[in-house]
């Protein structure tokens, strides 16, 4: 059966990507939840979608220095302790590599003390910040993410061949038969984003994607459970 991620928390009611959208997607019973994390000045993992935060450039700014209303990468995971993660590392020409790539593994190691389970899925539209992670650790879950369009997936999917990728997100409107072959062909997960119309989830679920990112949890849940039982 397919999964459902909500896109950010549920933000259709909440601000995106704070606490209490994240815990209202656990209420929601999504099956898991994408969030986006910036490296702060102070090298620390905050979450947050936009490049900057009330006028003010997340890359140049302390942890503390933001408002309260943007967590810590590790007060998620104290929250979401059984929820599984799709966590999206947000780069620009100020990243650092290097540095989000040892913050990022140094909170993944305090977090799998407390629970050896947790073990969330990485991605980032950035092919070098996933491969300088995969040549860090064997057991990072790496998924990348698409907005291509469909005449460049085949170039797509070479480029891929030469990663231990464990999923590909691409944008919905990439996904046909042919992309389903491609991406089986190479034993990757199919997470597709962003999804809020219920025809378009139906297709969807028709080609047999694993997971359907959406803002609309309760629709898609909806979908899918109708789906299955068409089976």
């Amino acid at each position: 059966m397919v999964q459902v991620c909500a896109h950010r928390g549920v933000c259709y009611t909440h601000q995106e990507n704070t606490l209490n959208a994240f815990s209202a997607a656990i209420d929601h019973n999504a099956d898991s939840i994408e969030l986006d994390v910036w490296l702060s000045k102070d090298n620390k993992l905050v979450v947050h979608h936009d490049k900057t935060c009330n006028g003010t450039d997340i890359e140049s700014e302390s942890a503390s220095e933001l408002p309260s209303f943007v967590p810590a990468l590790q007060e998620v995971f104290s929250i979401c302790e059984t929820m599984p993660l799709n966590i999206e590392l947000k780069i620009s020409t100020m990243t650092e590599s290097d540095r989000l790539a040892d913050e990022l593994l140094q909170v993944l190691s305090q977090v799998k003390k407390k629970s050896t389970s947790i073990n969330p899925l990485i991605s980032s539209f950035d092919l070098s910040v996933l491969q300088n992670l995969r040549q860090r650790s064997d057991e990072i879950r790496l998924g990348y993410l698409s907005s291509q369009q469909k005449w460049e997936t085949t170039h797509l999917f070479k480029k891929l061949e030469r990663h231990n990728l464990q999923a590909i997100h691409p944008h919905y409107s990439l996904i046909s038969s042919e992309f389903m072959k491609k991406a089986r062909e190479r034993k990757l997960d199919v997470n597709v984003w962003t999804v809020n119309e219920r025809s378009i989830a139906v297709d969807l679920m028709g080609y047999g994607v694993d997971t359907i990112i959406t803002d609309d949890v309760q629709m898609v849940k909806e979908v899918a459970d109708s789906h299955s039982s068409q089976v």
